[in-house]
């Protein structure tokens, strides 16, 4: 009996040892979750993030300057990589910034090379650009691009608006830019993002020329809208978010009117006016503008 009662206390002793022992491995187990969260982490995730901007002199952050002359690498993606980079700053990531922009670049320069500036690839834009994507396929990676203004900018010259020419260069634009994120979204990673961006209408400044100038800047919109609609059509059958420049700009509000150099101008006019270069002809935007261009593609990221 008093062997048997051992036997059976024993028994249990073995049990609750077994047990604590278990509750003991469990409680281990969680503990460490908790006090390394990093190492539950993805490996992409503690890896420095890329930034490739792309497209024409809006990427490039091509400028003219006041007294006369010109600058690059002053522009919205300047503005986006300092941003980003305060990000990967704060979370202990390191970051990388490469700009591809080449001012001039229509789509079908992009598509087949000839960039008219100097640039910093030897073929087309776009094999540059994927060769890239297929060397960081694994990292975190950030892809802008803007691209199809040079396509209809010689459609409002001479202070009157080309039909024929516009209607010509958006169905173009929205081709190649079809086939140019086909290409780009085949050579991303499954951490690559791509975002693209819409335009502001730089010839509502016609406005402040007289009579004839605000009959070019109404006919300007449409054309902006159009082109505009376009690229967003295009990005979104391939997934890519829009920024939405266009809206930033105020691009189809012609009123309220605000005070511009001594009158009274529609909202968009005076926003043309203060946020882009059109003072002394230059389509481009300035350093307010440009900051307003990389707002709207952090609203997208």
């Amino acid at each position: 009996m008093r062997s048997s009662l051992s036997r059976r206390a024993s028994h249990r002793a073995s049990r609750r040892l077994r047990a604590a022992a278990t509750v003991g491995l469990l409680g281990a187990t969680l503990l460490g979750a908790g006090a390394s969260p990093a190492s539950a982490a993805p490996d992409h995730a503690r890896h420095t993030r890329y930034y490739l901007a792309l497209g024409d002199s809006l990427a490039a952050g091509y400028q003219t300057l006041p007294g006369g002359g010109s600058e690059v690498g002053h522009g919205y993606a300047q503005d986006l990589a300092r941003t980003l980079q305060a990000r990967a700053a704060a979370a202990h990531r390191g970051f990388s910034f490469t700009d591809l922009g080449c001012p001039g670049e229509t789509t079908g320069s992009m598509l087949g090379g000839g960039c008219p500036y100097p640039h910093p690839f030897p073929g087309s834009q776009l094999d540059a650009a994927v060769a890239f994507l297929k060397a960081h396929h694994k990292d975190d990676l950030l892809v802008t691009l803007d691209i199809g203004a040079n396509n209809v900018d010689g459609c409002a010259a001479g202070g009157s608006l080309d039909a024929a020419c516009a209607v010509k260069g958006i169905a173009t634009a929205g081709k190649d830019l079809s086939t140019i994120l086909d290409r780009l979204r085949a050579a991303a990673g499954p951490h690559t993002r791509i975002v693209g961006m819409n335009l502001y209408d730089p010839f509502l400044a016609a406005w402040m020329t007289g009579p004839q100038g605000k009959v070019l800047a109404g006919l300007s919109v449409p054309l902006a809208d159009s082109l505009n609609a376009t690229l967003g059509l295009v990005d979104a059958a391939h997934g890519i978010p829009t920024a939405d420049v266009a809206k930033a700009f105020s691009t189809n509000a012609f009123l309220p009117l605000v005070p511009v150099a001594g009158q009274q101008v529609p909202l968009n006019v005076a926003r043309i006016m203060s946020w882009t270069n059109m003072s002394r002809g230059d389509i481009h935007a300035n350093d307010t503008g440009y900051q307003v261009i990389a707002d709207a593609f952090l609203a997208k990221i």
